[in-house]
C-alpha cells in the first residue's frame, strides 16, 4: 500500500479527519488514549471532536464521572470510558504487577502491606468520597505505611490494579494536572464485561488505530506478540488484510471501519494541516513510526529517550516540525490550530 494512502487512512481511524460529534463518542472509538501527560489526553480527545470542546467542557465528564483515568496497560495512565476502564486494567494486571515485582521487593511492598494500604484508604474515601494524592499519602502514614521513595505511588498503582482505585474528578481550582482518587465500587456504577477481553481489545484497536499490524496492536496493549496473534486469529474474516509492512506483516483494518471506508474511497486520500499535542495515539501507538516520521524528526519528538513525546505538526500524514508555542504560523488554518492548543492549555 502506498504510504499516502495508509496515513490518510489512519488519520481517518483515529478522527483526525472524521470526528466524533463528542467527547464520550471519541473516547469509546479510540478506546484507551494517552495521559501521562493529563492535559495531552485531554487535549488529544477534543481535537478528535467537532466542534472542539474546551477543557471546563472535557473537565466537567471526569467529574460526571463518565470518564476516568487509570493505570489501564503498559504500566501508564489513559483516559477512557468509566465503563471501559476496569475491564482494561484487569487484562493488563498480571503483567503490569509482574514488571513492577522487583520495584516492589526492593521497596518491600508485600501482599499483607497493600492490603493494609487498601483498608486505610478505603475507609479514607467512604468518608471523604475523594482524595488528592498527598491526601491519600498522608493517611497512609499515619496509618504506619511508608510512602517514601516512591513507595506510596506504587501503593497505589497495585490498588488500581486489585481494582480499587481510580483517577475520577477534578477538584475546583485545580492545577493543569490535579485529579482525585475515588473508590472504583462508589464511582463507577456500570462496567462493561467483554465476552472474551482480548479479542474486544484487539478489535476496537484496530478499529481506532488501523491501519496497523498484531505487532503494534501488541505494543499498545503491553500485552505478549503470541498471545495477540492468537487473538486475531480467533476472529475471522472480521480484519482485512490491506497491505505489507516492512516485516512482510500484513497491515489489518475491522471490516466496515473507517480505515476500511477510507481505503475503498475513490476519493483522492485527505492528509490536513494538524497539531498534535504530546503522547498523541497516532504516533505513539504504532511500533514503526518511521511512517509518520524521518529519524531526524523521531529523535526531536522523543529526545533523550527519556519517555517525553514532544507536541509536534502534522502535514501530509508525517510530522514536519515541532510546535513552538511562541511561533504562530501565518497561514490562517495553522494559526487557528495554534490558537486552540494555547487557549486548551491555558490556565484560567
Amino acid at each position: 500500500m502506498e504510504r499516502e494512502r495508509l496515513l490518510a487512512a489512519r488519520m481517518h481511524s483515529q478522527l483526525l479527519t472524521a470526528p466524533a460529534g463528542s467527547v464520550l463518542d471519541a473516547a469509546r472509538h479510540m478506546l484507551a488514549t494517552q495521559a501521562q501527560d493529563f492535559i495531552a489526553g485531554r487535549y488529544a480527545l477534543a481535537q478528535r471532536v467537532d466542534p472542539m470542546p474546551n477543557r471546563a467542557q472535557v473537565n466537567q465528564l471526569f467529574n460526571e464521572g463518565l470518564l476516568v483515568r487509570s493505570w489501564t496497560m503498559r504500566g501508564t495512565l489513559h483516559i477512557a470510558l468509566a465503563e471501559d476502564a476496569q475491564w482494561l486494567v484487569q487484562l493488563a494486571k498480571d503483567r503490569t504487577l509482574r514488571s513492577a515485582a522487583a520495584r516492589h521487593r526492593e521497596l518491600q511492598i508485600d501482599p499483607a502491606t497493600i492490603d493494609a494500604a487498601g483498608e486505610a484508604i478505603s475507609s479514607y474515601l467512604r468518608d471523604m468520597g475523594q482524595g488528592s494524592r498527598n491526601a491519600l499519602f498522608e493517611q497512609l502514614e499515619q496509618h504506619g505505611i511508608g510512602t517514601r521513595s516512591q513507595r506510596g505511588l506504587h501503593l497505589l498503582l497495585a490498588l488500581v490494579q486489585h481494582g480499587l482505585l481510580c483517577l475520577g474528578p477534578i477538584p475546583a481550582g485545580a492545577k493543569l494536572v490535579a485529579q482525585d482518587f475515588v473508590l472504583v465500587e462508589s464511582w463507577i456504577s456500570k462496567h462493561h464485561v467483554p465476552e472474551d477481553p482480548l479479542q474486544e481489545l484487539v478489535t476496537r484497536y484496530l478499529d481506532s488505530h488501523g491501519p496497523a499490524t498484531l505487532r503494534d496492536a501488541a505494543w499498545y496493549s503491553g500485552q505478549t506478540l503470541t498471545t495477540i496473534r492468537h487473538a486475531a486469529a480467533e476472529l475471522g474474516g472480521v480484519l482485512i488484510s490491506v497491505g505489507k509492512d516492512g516485516r512482510g506483516e500484513d497491515f489489518l483494518v475491522v471490516e466496515g471501519s473507517l480505515a476500511h471506508q477510507a481505503l475503498e474511497s475513490t476519493e483522492p486520500p485527505e492528509l490536513p494541516r494538524r497539531l498534535l499535542g504530546p503522547f498523541d495515539e497516532y504516533y505513539l501507538s504504532c511500533v514503526e513510526r518511521s511512517l509518520i516520521a524521518d529519524t531526524e524528526m523521531q529523535q526531536q519528538i522523543t529526545p533523550g529517550k527519556n519517555g517525553m513525546f514532544n507536541a509536534f505538526w502534522l502535514e501530509q500524514g508525517r510530522a514536519s516540525q515541532l510546535w513552538d508555542a511562541n511561533i504562530a504560523p501565518a497561514d490562517s488554518l495553522g494559526a487557528t490550530l495554534h490558537q486552540q492548543y494555547l487557549d486548551f492549555r491555558a490556565t484560567s
